[in-house]
């Protein structure tokens, strides 16, 4: 299958927060050793056409919320470090292999209930929308630039 350009592809990110009893590391280690593993299979059975983890330890948003508070007052003025520990990123060039996933009884067996203890199940915020990009290999790309 030839690659598709992101702007043709649907990006739905899911973003997990880390249940408070475990700890960063043990959650990182379960997320990349138990719960992609149990997942991914799902996911290329219904074509999901690329999958990304995205994760977001507290010492990175710790620095970066500091830096943000220094600018505060110029372009970073109520600029926060949003709160959620994991994104998983499912790229897909049908909305429909998404519902068709998370309605697959697999993924309701073999994932849903292996979550419990590890994310906080009851607050997962979900973005969709295309991505675009402006800068690859160090390079402008898919813009032009303006001098004002």
């Amino acid at each position: 299958m030839a690659e598709q350009k992101e702007s043709q592809m649907l990006k739905v990110s899911v973003l997990h927060y880390r249940d408070p009893d475990r700890n960063e590391e043990d959650f990182t280690k379960w997320y990349l050793e138990e719960q992609i593993p149990r997942f991914i299979s799902i996911a290329k059975k219904h074509q999901i056409d690329r999958c990304e983890l995205y994760l977001t330890p507290t010492s990175l948003k710790t620095h970066f919320q500091t830096d943000l508070d220094e600018l505060k007052g110029g372009c970073a003025e109520g600029w926060n470090m949003a709160p959620y520990d994991a994104a998983t990123i499912y790229w897909v060039t049908n909305a429909q292999k998404i519902r068709n996933m998370l309605l697959d009884n697999d993924w309701n067996e073999k994932v849903v209930p292996f979550e419990k203890g590890w994310i906080k199940q009851n607050q997962v915020d979900v973005q969709a929308g295309k991505q675009f990009t402006f800068i690859k290999g160090g390079e402008i790309v898919n813009t032009i630039t303006k001098e004002y």
